[in-house]
């Protein structure tokens, strides 16, 4: 019997990475974020694209502060499901997630929380004198673009945003991260406050090569050895995307294992391929499921036309739906511009092909979208 066929696999897919070590290529968003700190910026923006991984790094950040820093205590707050609710009503879940995390907090302080005005300046101010022991307090707040998705309620994000800004001026030891998906001029109030700042938001991409040649190598290290080739082409299929780089090693890992492989090469990584586009099914549907009809068409036809450039009937429908290829750049960054500028390409190689495998666009779409040019 196979020795190998007991070695637990390293690779973390399907779930949010809660460990630290186990967060690789992040290292400069967490330096970024605690010069913020040191040098008392009490709001912090991180703007991430769609699919990057959000998740594993919101539960592992407070993580990165206990160690070198442990004068901070992190509530983290998704404002996911609030789209309609009102401030109070966010407002009073927030201080009950706060006086869940914090130990000690009796009823009738959090119940000092019972309006947004007391929620400022009376709850916040008694956790932070009396139940921190001298730490500060930082609100995680995530998805705090929900706030502007409803159009019908007018400037709620805003009025919150303002609210906040003043309490971390008043409070010495009250800091904010903000993390948002939306491009940041479609949020005017803290594009303002960045410029007034003279501030950029910490942006969260994806990886680049030698974060993703780490997140491939280290978990197995002493287990199996990638060669260059195959360190490469994984490179070039996921293109730093953290959960698919995952992917692929975690669909390489199990094979490699229950063939006794120790050494992985390019041949490994193509043989695993169709298996880990169907085992990755709900992280690459992730790439349209955000999408409306017109957005998917077009994607699903980059994606053919880089398989053919050759093909004229899709260069030109592509350059004539022109404004919906600079939604896809601008507000979810699966593509970019190539760059002799005469169309678009999709980043991911392995979303491109899991496309052209699944959902490859037929003459019937074309026409549609030609009629529709």
């Amino acid at each position: 019997m196979n020795p190998h066929n007991f070695i637990r696999n390293p690779y973390i897919f399907g779930k949010p990475i809660y460990k630290k070590e186990e967060l690789y290529g992040r290292e400069n968003i967490i330096e970024a974020i605690k010069d913020n700190f040191t040098n008392n910026r009490k709001i912090t923006l991180l703007h991430l694209q769609r699919r990057i991984g959000k998740t594993s790094l919101i539960a592992s950040l407070p993580q990165f502060f206990t160690e070198e820093q442990n004068t901070f205590k992190f509530v983290t707050f998704s404002f996911q499901g609030y789209k309609n609710q009102s401030i109070p009503k966010i407002l009073n879940d927030l201080a009950e997630d706060i006086a869940a995390t914090i130990h000690g907090v009796p009823k009738q302080v959090r119940e000092l929380a019972d309006t947004s005005y007391n929620f400022f300046h009376l709850f916040l101010p008694t956790i932070i004198d009396e139940y921190l022991s001298d730490k500060s307090l930082v609100l995680l707040l995530d998805e705090f673009d929900v706030l502007e998705e409803d159009a019908t309620i007018f400037d709620r994000g805003e009025k919150l945003f303002y609210e906040l800004e003043r309490a971390v001026k008043q409070e010495k030891k009250l800091f904010a991260i903000l993390v948002f998906g939306r491009p940041l001029k479609d949020i005017f109030f803290l594009e303002t406050f960045l410029q007034k700042e003279d501030r950029k938001a910490i942006e969260i991409g994806l990886l680049d090569r030698e974060s993703t040649q780490n997140l491939i190598v280290k978990p197995a290290q002493g287990i199996l050895e990638y060669k260059a080739d195959a360190i490469n082409t994984i490179w070039q299929l996921s293109a730093g995307h953290p959960s698919l780089t995952q992917l692929l090693c975690f669909f390489i890992f199990n094979y490699c294992r229950e063939k006794g492989i120790k050494k992985v090469t390019n041949n490994h990584v193509w043989l695993i391929l169709d298996e880990a586009m169907k085992g990755g099914e709900a992280v690459l549907n992730g790439f349209l499921e955000p999408l409306n009809n017109d957005e998917k068409l077009f994607f699903r036809a980059v994606a053919e036309a880089q398989e053919n450039f050759e093909e004229k009937q899709l260069q030109s429908i592509i350059r004539s739906w022109q404004s919906v290829g600079k939604s896809l750049v601008e507000e979810y960054g699966f593509l970019e511009e190539r760059e002799d500028r005469t169309g678009y390409k999709i980043k991911v190689e392995l979303v491109r092909l899991w496309l052209l495998k699944n959902y490859p666009l037929s003459n019937q779409e074309k026409r549609l979208m030609e009629q529709n040019t």
